[in-house]
């Protein structure tokens, strides 16, 4: 490839790319709604019970905070087994507070092999923050 064609391909993608840059900087977008949203976050992302017996209950409390400046409400809380439930001390969360998910994993719900081992469920929060509606967290437990 010679040289012209180069400098003409070159300066061709570096036109293109300001374009493109200058077009999502003119769009408003997510930024600005930062500024006016909730926000949801979820502290541990995860939680590892390590060992348990086969029939115990499991019960971790994870904290959902609001960072955002408007209120969040919780919609909706699921599970991926019916061997673990969740439940949020209030749905509505105002601007830097915070409230307590207590999940409750019920190894005996399970029966057969499929009930013993590593075990990994998942919680699903969905709620009004525009930009992460649904969060997971997940409990990990090793069944014996």
């Amino acid at each position: 490839m010679n040289s012209k064609i180069k400098f003409f391909l070159i300066f061709g993608l570096i036109i293109l790319s300001l374009a493109v840059i200058g077009y999502f900087k003119s769009v408003p977008g997510l930024e600005d709604e930062k500024l006016n949203r909730p926000q949801i976050e979820i502290t541990p992302q995860s939680f590892d019970s390590g060992d348990i017996v086969y029939g115990q209950v499991m019960e971790y409390i994870f904290k959902v905070k609001n960072t955002g400046s408007e209120i969040l409400e919780i919609k909706r809380l699921a599970t991926s087994c019916g061997c673990t439930s969740a439940k949020i001390a209030k749905v509505e969360i105002n601007p830097g507070e915070e409230a307590e998910l207590r999940v409750t994993y019920d190894s005996a719900a399970m029966s057969g092999p499929h009930g013993k081992g590593e075990q990994e469920r998942i919680i699903y929060v969905k709620s009004s923050d525009p930009v992460n509606p649904q969060v997971e967290v997940m409990i990990y437990a090793n069944v014996k």
